[in-house]
């Protein structure tokens, strides 16, 4: 089963490394705030965890069942 992919549009700071690593998948919004485009190119799940991990304000959180990742 692969991530749940969650941002917390609050944490967001639009640095837009996850929009530059993943394009069509993570977006900005009109605001300029990370979003996921379900229908964009999903990133396999090691490049996910990756994403989460460089997020400079942590805003990108993933999940498994239901249950947090540690990044």
């Amino acid at each position: 089963m692969p991530y749940e992919v969650h941002i917390d549009t609050d944490e967001c700071v639009s640095a837009g490394k996850c929009v530059s690593t993943a394009p069509g998948f993570f977006v900005f919004d009109p605001d300029e705030i990370a979003t996921i485009d379900p229908d964009g190119p999903r990133p396999d799940d090691d490049a996910l965890l990756r994403i989460a991990r460089r997020c400079p304000s942590g805003a990108i959180r993933l999940t498994l069942d239901g249950e947090p990742v540690e990044l």
